[in-house]
């Protein structure tokens, strides 16, 4: 198995198996937009992850189950009071593709079911549901068009928002639609795209009603090639932000003018890195706009090819949960994947977030990380072990907490 299906694998076991705990942590998320890039054209790559063909037609079908059982030490993120449970958390599956020369369509589900022993009333069931469609039209010219919906969960103390009796429930849906214009290795290049995204909670109403927001994205980046494999980029891109609640005034917009550089100059570094400037303005006159420096930064390091090193940084706004009119979060993370050999690898992560809440004099650094191994114990059959570390300090001692997860999973294929 090579080691880049090592890795796309060991991202299934881990998506599968146990995605509760780093989706809280906000470990593993690269803040880098990526190039466009037209899917490969064969399923064959996913004939060793459990795919079959569905009869003689083109689709492939690769389902899996993921469990996973762990302890949390501090359920609700809170300073004082702490509350630790088990967990349980079982997701079920599946991926479909079908490839040609010049047309893929993709489509995934993947479910979380999440049971907590000691706090029954947080319990879950998460339904993801990503479709895409990849059309190239000519040598030069490509087509993506997706569409994504989530039903999901806040879990209580992840929000600045009053606390339910049940975590706060939303469904978020998501059309898509891009256009690429220019070879990977062409002099120009250029991607336009456009998003759609409604987001509604559906339970807890009265602290949830004013999160319910549609947030529509376009944007256009062009990018020159300015040696063999680097190139120069330009990027502009513009958020509107539609709150649905009538009285609420954070309705508004962001603008990014971002430049920068993306390269893959050797086969071991290879990276994009990007900033400019940064705009948040609000609909209501007695709201404070924002105008600084923003950035998005993501570089790889391959010193063998079973071992990758990726080092990420950001500067961006965060939507309010209940506190100020927006949060400044800027972040910086290290992680490091290595494949020990065809049946065993492991990843470690660290990273550091800072938090200015806008329009309020709170502060937050949080620290977090993550060490996790992935054993093939059969072809179909993986298992895994994973720790989670988080503290929050605070200029607000109310809001600081420290909190350890771990757990164990287990996946399978076909």
């Amino acid at each position: 198995m090579s080691m880049q299906t090592r890795f796309a694998f060991a991202a299934a076991v881990f998506a599968a198996g146990a995605s509760v705990a780093m989706a809280q942590q906000g470990m593993g998320v690269s803040p880098v937009r990526p190039q466009y890039e037209f899917p490969a054209s064969t399923s064959k790559q996913d004939s060793s992850a459990g795919s079959v063909q569905l009869g003689d037609s083109p689709f492939y079908l690769a389902p899996f189950i993921g469990a996973a059982i762990g302890q949390d030490s501090n359920l609700f993120q809170t300073r004082d009071n702490e509350k630790d449970s088990v967990f349980y958390v079982i997701s079920p599956g599946f991926k479909i593709d079908a490839r040609g020369p010049s047309l893929v369509l993709l489509a995934s589900y993947l479910g979380g079911f999440g049971y907590y022993k000691d706090s029954r009333d947080d319990d879950y069931q998460d339904h993801t549901v990503r479709t895409s469609l990849d059309w190239l039209a000519t040598r030069e010219a490509a087509f993506h068009l997706g569409y994504d919906f989530l039903r999901a969960h806040d879990a209580r103390g992840s929000t600045d928002r009053p606390s339910g009796n049940e975590p706060d429930v939303y469904e978020l849906s998501t059309p898509t639609v891009l256009f690429a214009y220019g070879q990977k290795d062409a002099r120009g290049r250029v991607e336009a795209w456009y998003s759609d995204g409604a987001k509604r909670y559906k339970n807890n109403r009265e602290f949830t009603v004013g999160s319910d927001r549609d947030t529509k994205e376009a944007g256009v980046t062009g990018y020159f090639r300015v040696a063999p494999k680097t190139s120069i980029l330009v990027e502009y891109r513009k958020t509107d932000l539609d709150y649905k609640l009538s009285t609420s005034p954070l309705s508004g917009e962001e603008e990014r003018i971002y430049a920068g550089v993306t390269w893959d100059a050797t086969a071991a570094v290879s990276g994009t890195i990007k900033a400019g400037q940064l705009k948040k303005r609000f609909n209501s006159p007695v709201l404070e706009d924002f105008s600084g420096t923003g950035w998005e930064g993501l570089v790889t390091w391959m010193p063998r090819t079973y071992s990758k090193v990726d080092v990420y940084s950001y500067r961006q706004p965060v939507e309010s949960t209940g506190i100020g009119t927006f949060v400044l979060s800027e972040a910086t993370g290290v992680s490091w994947q290595h494949g020990w050999s065809s049946y065993f690898s492991t990843e470690a992560g660290a990273r550091f977030q800072k938090d200015k809440y806008q329009g309020n004099p709170r502060s937050d650094d949080i620290w977090s990380a993550g060490l996790k191994a992935n054993y093939k114990f059969r072809p179909w059959l993986t298992l895994g072990a994973e720790y989670l570390y988080t503290n929050r300090d605070s200029n607000q001692p109310i809001y600081e907490f420290d909190r350890h997860i771990w757990f164990l999973t287990a996946v399978a294929t076909l």
